[in-house]
């Protein structure tokens, strides 16, 4: 007997079909799925330090449904979650939030292993615009960057390096 392998034929092969539903989610999406964890820093429009907080982001995905829980923990030991829903259509992700009035955005894959994140709110009577890019270094390993604009003018960048839960 043999410990050679044996040749694979055709119909070995098995293959799984892609429902409608799937062909509409990016696959670099379904890489993002899990619970991350990281240390959020906001910069002034110079650069400087503002402040920094705890978060944690799980993002779930079903079918063509996206789910998405942030929880921030800050220093003086109050916390915040938002809550974040979407769907995803024709390749783009389009997306609500419970958490926030006028909340919009659509994500969409940008290539080499990075989203491209664009959203706007209304909070405290400012429309605010974040422009975000997530990329994936590794299958547990992300960095977020991210421009943002209070009724048209910059207001800082924000940046998070995370790591998944296990």
């Amino acid at each position: 007997m043999s410990n050679d392998p044996l040749p694979v034929k055709n119909e070995d092969i098995v293959t799984t079909s892609i429902c409608p539903e799937q062909e509409n989610v990016p696959a670099i999406f379904a890489r993002h799925v899990g619970t991350w964890q990281g240390e959020y820093i906001k910069t002034d429009t110079r650069g400087q330090f503002l402040r920094s907080f705890a978060g944690t982001f799980t993002i779930l995905i079903d079918g063509i449904s996206y789910r998405q829980v942030n929880r921030y923990q800050y220093s003086d030991g109050t916390q915040l979650q938002l809550h974040f829903e979407g769907e995803f259509e024709g390749g783009i992700l389009k997306m609500s939030s419970s958490s926030y009035a006028n909340f919009s955005a659509i994500a969409w894959d940008a290539g080499q292993e990075t989203i491209i994140f664009r959203a706007t709110k209304t909070q405290d009577g400012a429309r605010i615009t974040f422009v975000e890019t997530m990329t994936l270094l590794d299958q547990d390993h992300r960095i977020r960057s991210t421009q943002s604009f209070k009724d048209g003018t910059f207001d800082g960048i924000s940046f998070i390096e995370e790591t998944r839960l296990k």
